[in-house]
């Protein structure tokens, strides 16, 4: 009997040690992140930003990408059609 308490006592003290690495990696995780800057498991912005939208087009650049797509579908369909 005293084989199988030797062993309960190791599998209890490497179950203990497992926790405490589980714990020293989600805290090098944490580190991690914050050195980073990318959120743990977090969505919205990173530390130190704002939330919101960021790189908006402006007016002129949404134009100029409209106008590329109506000349590209022009063309296209003036392929189509010949």
């Amino acid at each position: 009997m005293s084989w199988q308490k030797s062993i309960k006592d190791a599998v209890k003290a490497l179950k203990k040690e497992e926790q405490a690495l589980a714990k020293q990696l989600e805290q090098l995780r944490t580190r991690m992140a914050n050195l980073t800057g990318l959120s743990a498991g977090r969505k919205g912005a990173a530390p130190g930003r704002k939330p919101g939208r960021g790189n908006r087009l402006s007016e002129e650049g949404r134009r100029a990408i409209s106008l590329a797509a109506k000349r590209r579908w022009a063309k296209y369909r003036g392929k189509k059609r010949k």
